[in-house]
């Protein structure tokens, strides 16, 4: 069994790309790429893993076309199951996630009835997410819409944010 890795050159810095053969395993920033511990996770999984570095062209093409303003559809990534122990509360949060449209926001209170969990749980679950951008926790703000809380910084989370009411034509101020 392979996965393959690659750095990945952003506008808001380089991402590290984890991917097998079904899609994507890991979208991280770099420096929380090493606190999540992915290598040592995916080999939990599957002992006889290969890790080496690569293309990942599926995510790195998503990733491209996402950043050029026209990303496609992400589906949720059931493949995720095979490669790290996920609870239900975390697969129905990243579901949930995946339901926010391009250019919207949620709240954690959003989130949380949408799940049947309790608000501090979602913010718990969603910074757990190490597929950043793809499970889009960067569209969960605060109650009063306010930014709160991101693995790679609120400067990255606005832009992101900005970024996205770009693409889906909202004219910015």
């Amino acid at each position: 069994m392979r996965v393959e890795w690659t750095s990945y050159n952003s506008p808001i810095g380089p991402l590290t790309v984890v991917e097998c053969e079904a899609g994507p395993l890991v979208v991280e920033f770099p420096t929380r790429a090493l606190s999540v511990k992915w290598a040592v996770r995916l080999r939990a999984a599957v002992p006889e893993l290969h890790i080496g570095q690569g293309t990942c062209p599926q995510t790195t093409g998503w990733l491209d076309e996402y950043f050029a303003g026209s990303p496609r559809p992400f589906p949720y990534p059931e493949h995720l199951r095979r490669w790290f122990d996920l609870s239900p509360a975390q697969v129905a949060v990243f579901k949930t996630l995946r339901k926010i449209p391009l250019g919207e926001t949620r709240s954690y209170d959003d989130v949380a009835r949408a799940t049947g969990l309790h608000p501090r749980q979602i913010g718990w679950l969603v910074s757990a997410n190490h597929l950043a951008i793809l499970i889009p926790c960067h569209r969960v703000v605060g109650k009063d819409g306010g930014l709160v809380g991101y693995g790679g910084g609120l400067t990255r989370k606005r832009w992101l944010l900005d970024h996205e009411l770009r693409a889906a034509g909202v004219v910015l101020r």
